[in-house]
Formats: C-alpha cells, sequence, structure tokens
C-alpha cells in the first residue's frame, strides 16, 4: 500500500504536459524538389507526453501517423514529368523529442522554441495502376532489388529519423498553451517514393518479378506522344539520385495541457485558505 502512495505521489509532482498536433505531412525526394511547399499536402496529428525539467527545458515522447505523396505530372522538368511516377505511403512515427523556449512560455505571452531528437518511423509506398488497383511498390523491387546479379536488396520499410524544427508559442492560460509548429525529418532513407538509382533490366525484371513491376518501373508509355518513352527507360538510365536521401515535415497547431503539480495545487490551496489575520 505505501509503495502505491509513494509511485502516486511521484508521478503527481511530476511537472507533465500532454499535446495534440494537428496539420499537414509533406515531403522532399525524387517526385518532389521543392525543400518546402504547400502542394500535395496531407493531413496529419500527433499525440505526446513531455517532462519540464525547467520551465523551459523538457522532454518526451511524441507519436505521429499522417501520409505523404507526390506525382511526377507536377514537376516542370520534362524529364521527371514523362517519367510519370507516383506514390502514396502512410507515415507512423515514434520519437523521443526535446524542446528549449527562448522565454519562460509559462510566463511570456509569446515565446519562439527549437526541438529536436530522434526517431523511427515505418512507411510503405504504394500506387494504382490504369485500372485503379493498389499495388505496395516494395514487394514489386522496381528497381531490380534482390534480382540475381543486382547487389541491392530490398529497402527496409522500418527506418530511423532525425526529426528537428521549431514554432512560435502563445500563452493562453497558466496551464493551456497554442503553438504552430514546423518539424522537418532527414531520414537515412531514398525509398519514401520507391525512387532511388536507375532502370533496371526490364527482361530480367519481368522474369524476377513480373510484368506489374515493368509496368510500373516506369509508367511514360502511358503518356500518349511521350519524347522521352523509349529513351528513358533503359537499363542503367538514370532513374532517381541516390546521393540525396528523402526528407518529410510536419506543420500544424499544437494545443498543450500541462497537468496538475502537487505543488502548484499546494500553493493554489494555500492562497485560497488564507487568513489575513491582524499583525500587531
Amino acid at each position: 500500500m505505501s509503495l502505491f502512495l509513494i509511485v502516486g505521489n511521484l508521478s503527481f509532482a511530476q511537472d507533465l504536459s500532454l499535446h495534440m498536433t494537428g496539420g499537414v505531412l509533406n515531403y522532399q525526394g525524387d517526385l518532389r524538389q521543392e525543400i518546402y511547399t504547400f502542394q500535395g499536402v496531407k493531413l496529419g496529428f500527433g499525440i505526446g507526453m513531455t517532462y519540464s525539467f525547467t520551465s523551459r527545458i523538457s522532454a518526451g515522447l511524441e507519436f505521429t501517423q499522417g501520409r505523404i505523396s507526390a506525382d511526377d505530372r507536377y514537376n516542370s522538368d520534362p524529364g521527371l514529368f514523362y517519367r510519370n511516377l507516383n506514390f502514396t505511403t502512410n507515415i507512423s512515427e515514434l520519437a523521443l523529442m526535446a524542446t528549449i523556449h527562448l522565454f519562460d512560455p509559462y510566463k511570456a505571452r509569446l515565446t519562439p522554441y527549437v526541438t529536436g531528437g530522434v526517431g523511427m518511423f515505418r512507411y510503405n509506398p504504394y500506387t494504382y495502376d490504369l485500372s485503379g488497383q493498389k499495388f505496395h511498390l516494395q514487394p514489386l523491387g522496381t528497381e531490380g532489388q534482390g534480382l540475381p546479379g543486382n547487389s541491392m536488396q530490398p529497402y527496409q520499410l522500418t527506418q530511423f529519423c532525425i526529426p528537428f524544427g521549431g514554432g512560435i508559442g502563445i500563452r493562453v492560460s497558466d496551464d493551456i498553451h497554442l503553438a504552430w509548429e514546423v518539424v522537418i525529418r532527414k531520414t537515412g532513407t531514398d525509398y519514401l517514393d520507391d525512387v532511388s538509382t536507375v532502370y533496371a533490366d526490364q527482361a530480367a525484371l519481368l522474369l524476377g518479378r513480373g510484368p506489374k513491376s515493368v509496368e510500373l518501373a516506369f509508367r511514360g508509355d502511358q503518356i500518349p506522344l511521350n519524347p522521352v518513352f523509349p529513351f528513358g527507360y533503359q537499363n542503367g538510365a538514370k532513374r532517381g539520385n541516390p546521393g540525396e536521401k528523402d526528407w518529410y515535415y510536419f506543420s500544424g497547431l499544437k494545443f498543450t495541457y500541462r497537468l496538475p503539480s502537487a505543488d502548484r495545487i499546494q500553493h493554489v490551496n494555500f492562497g485560497k485558505n488564507r487568513t489575513d489575520c491582524p499583525r500587531w
């Protein structure tokens, strides 16, 4: 019984906050060259809990869920436009984050802050063929991953990332804060969009992965009078840029609620129960 009381008192005394974030996700990679754009954004949300070491420094766990996508038809570069690839993937991320506020967020009305940490995320890119049927791209090995004579192996669908960014917080009350936040994720993969290196040999791809892999590895032949096809689809021709990893980012409005702590409740109760006795 005493152990439960001790644990309860410790957790009650901690300065914990819960937060929820709603906003949009986007990405930068082989199908979208812009570093930051609102074109093609998808909705996402995040939840988390943080512990405040001081009034300005905190750390905690955050879970983010959302979706990213891109399509070559929005690329202005003709070589990319006529490649005619597209993808969509859900993103599920768990991250350990630390945050530093420029000012005390419980005293200042407005306070900028920076945040960063390390995370792990799950993704699985997919597309739809001309008939509208959905296909996940990783099992198709569209760049010849895992085929005999090809040194590349299928990419992993669980990866690490480095989230970093910042925001501007607004103090609504002593325990409620709002913020506009942008957090960018540097990933260790170039396959968020299933595009990275070169085109595989079409005959080997057909034999090893089947006709659907050939169809979805290069879709320029689906554009009438495509000047790039068939020259763009040759064994060893450039399909993506392996020198640059993919990024994704989350922009949104964050709502934070600071849970009651023993110290603050005692302070409030003391204030309520005070009697201003005359001093002699």
